[in-house]
């Protein structure tokens, strides 16, 4: 009992978020690892993943678990819902998006013994909105390099052209859904035998059109009427990581103009799978991204995440130069390719599921101890 290591694992799991995802990896890493795990959610999560059966029995047997007196807590969610429940040594693990944190984030990240956060980016923008320096730790996440992998049978996307860019992201300011589509739609012209995917989520039937609705906009806005190369892939229900695995393998190239990220786990599956990838010069995946293995669109300023907080910024992806970019990846196939070699094998190399969990597992062991 005194070498067991017994972790209360306070989060979710079956969500289709990416904290649910990377919960799901580590505390599977953990379990081969003999570590004991309670698993303690933090709200019902009424929409679900699928998993496999004996996997989903597993995690779900978690919540039974008993957890002795002297026990670790591990708070995996964003920082607004860090709560201390006993008196156990508490790891909060959380990200943010923009060049500082709320005050109400930081408040609640000091309530933890100890912070990690996935990105150096994160650790700078903790520190300057005032978390304790001394309480982070970077503990990277990662990527199931086996699953995310080239060469799989790719996915039957109707409408789909010879040249596809894929774009995986929910329909938010964030993400710039709103740029990505413009500075493509301003490049290639629907002659072209090339087509843009974007993979996303919806609640409702009526989100689905809305966000079809909100692409032909932009389309009007820009004085184009035949938007027969921008497919939509927009579903209520969940994909599976097997579906997401082809559908990365059914592009030639992943594009994703965002403001700012806390990690960016499209990117990452997009760089095992081989893809070149396009995504902006800023925020947390510079970790692991840059001009040798990927292609960094310029940022041409920032923009005011909420003016009631004017500290707090996103970047502003150039329109001007994503459509150079576009035009620059499909033109240099070879160029491409090498880099896309480049960027599977640093991801490969330093950041899979094993590797992060590992990590994480050492210092889990150094606290125990």
């Amino acid at each position: 009992m005194e070498n067991e290591l017994f972790i209360n694992n306070i989060g979710t799991m079956f969500e289709p978020t990416g904290y649910a995802k990377a919960n799901r990896h580590i505390i599977s890493e953990w379990i081969e690892h003999g570590v004991q795990i309670r698993y303690t959610p933090v709200h019902h999560e009424a929409v679900r993943v699928p998993l496999d059966s004996q996997q989903e029995s597993l995690l779900n047997s978690l919540i039974h678990t008993p957890l002795p007196g002297r026990h670790l807590s591990f708070f995996h969610y964003p920082a607004s819902y860090f709560t201390r429940r006993d008196h156990s040594y508490y790891i909060g693990m959380t990200m943010f998006e923009s060049s500082r944190i709320l005050y109400t984030w930081a408040k609640r990240c000091n309530m933890m013994n100890e912070l990690w956060v996935p990105s150096e980016f994160n650790r700078v923008s903790f520190i300057k909105s005032g978390v304790l320096p001394h309480k982070i730790r970077v503990m990277p996440y990662g990527v199931d390099t086996s699953m995310f992998a080239p060469g799989k049978a790719p996915l039957t996307i109707p409408r789909q052209r010879n040249y596809t860019f894929l774009s995986v992201c929910s329909f938010d300011e964030r993400k710039c859904v709103d740029t990505l589509i413009s500075a493509f739609l301003a490049e290639f012209a629907a002659s072209e035998d090339i087509c843009l995917v974007i993979k996303t989520r919806a609640s409702t039937e009526d989100e689905i059109t809305v966000q079809q609705d909100y692409i032909n906009q932009i389309a009007s806005k820009n004085g184009i009427k035949d938007i027969s190369h921008v497919i939509l892939l927009s579903s209520i229900r969940s994909w599976t990581e097997e579906e997401l695995a082809a559908l990365y393998n059914s592009a030639n190239c992943y594009v994703l103009p965002t403001r700012g990220e806390g990690w960016n786990l499209t990117v990452m599956e997009a760089m095992a799978t081989g893809l070149p990838v396009i995504t902006t010069n800023w925020s947390a995946h510079l970790d692991y991204l840059n001009d040798t293995n990927g292609y960094l669109i310029n940022v041409q300023g920032f923009v005011h995440l909420n003016p009631i907080n004017p500290r707090l910024l996103w970047a502003i992806p150039s329109k001007n130069h994503l459509k150079h970019l576009l035009r620059y990846v499909y033109t240099h196939p070879s160029e491409a390719a090498m880099k896309a070699q480049a960027g599977r094998q640093t991801v490969t190399q330093r950041y899979t599921w094993k590797q992060s969990a590992a990590n994480m597992l050492h210092r889990l062991r150094e606290i125990s101890r």
